[in-house]
């Protein structure tokens, strides 16, 4: 049985979802903001070939956001899900955007824990970036198991990244969350996490294994990405989805405008 699905297009996608700032701070500061930014239009499409952050935060203060739209940079700067917000304009979604600041210099150099504020704070000035949250029961999906053999502790300091190649996934310094969220991506449901699993790990995915044969090799409608992805986490990885009902966030996004460029 052949699967046809763009698998490079449909695991970035994923992925750039799925990867926020791990284990950043949310320690209740003064708010600082960048001295300077700019923020252009980017014509030149999605990103294609192996997946890395388009978000960077350097020395000196300096922060950079490459072909980027509004979401992708909501996503990782105020720590939530695609699939958790609701509202905004359609374009919040499809244009894109480069982005440039620098922090002043003359106030120090800028902490974990400013960086997030930092962002938001250029969002909520140039974007018009309005927002509230909402917490709802809903029906989601639990990840649970024990902690897999596959899973090799990474070395201090390693930066997280998943190169890949045709649906494969090789994560680099990856926690159990961004797991989770790259689960929720692909399956177009919300997911928790069931495990109790910390630390950061290096391991494979290959759902592409599974593409052949099916659901045990069986005739009939070849099994979509996320139905191998789903059988690659429990037969590789030794864990499950479980449905359940919980308490879920949902960041609402009131008011949105496209940035005058400069």
């Amino acid at each position: 049985m052949i699967v046809k699905v763009d698998f490079a297009r449909t695991a970035l996608i994923a992925v750039a979802s799925a990867a926020v700032v791990f284990g950043q701070a949310q320690t209740v500061a003064p708010r600082r903001v960048f001295e300077v930014a700019s923020v252009k239009a980017n014509k030149s499409g999605p990103p294609s070939g192996t997946w890395t952050s388009p978000l960077a935060f350097l020395p000196g203060g300096r922060f950079t956001a490459t072909n980027v739209t509004l979401v992708d940079v909501i996503t990782q700067v105020y720590i939530t899900r695609r699939i958790q917000m609701q509202g905004g304009p359609d374009w919040i979604d499809s244009e894109r955007f480069d982005i440039v600041a620098k922090a002043d210099a003359a106030d120090g150099e800028v902490s974990q824990a400013q960086r997030l504020q930092m962002v938001q704070a250029l969002l909520e000035d140039r974007f018009k970036l309005v927002y509230h949250r909402e917490t709802k029961d809903v029906p989601v999906l639990a990840l649970v198991g024990k902690l897999p053999a596959a899973f090799q502790e990474s070395k201090e300091g390693e930066p997280a990244s998943v190169p890949g190649d045709r649906g494969k996934f090789t994560f680099r310094h990856w926690p159990i969350n961004g797991l989770v969220n790259l689960t929720s991506n692909l399956l177009h449901t919300p997911v928790v996490d069931g495990t109790g699993i910390r630390g950061y790990y290096d391991f494979s995915l290959d759902p592409m294994q599974f593409a052949d044969t099916g659901a045990g090799g069986t005739p009939g409608p070849a099994p979509s990405y996320a139905d191998l992805f789903e059988t690659a986490l429990r037969e590789q990885l030794g864990l499950r989805l479980e449905k359940r009902k919980a308490p879920l966030e949902i960041m609402v996004i009131d008011h949105a405008s496209r940035p005058t460029q400069n």
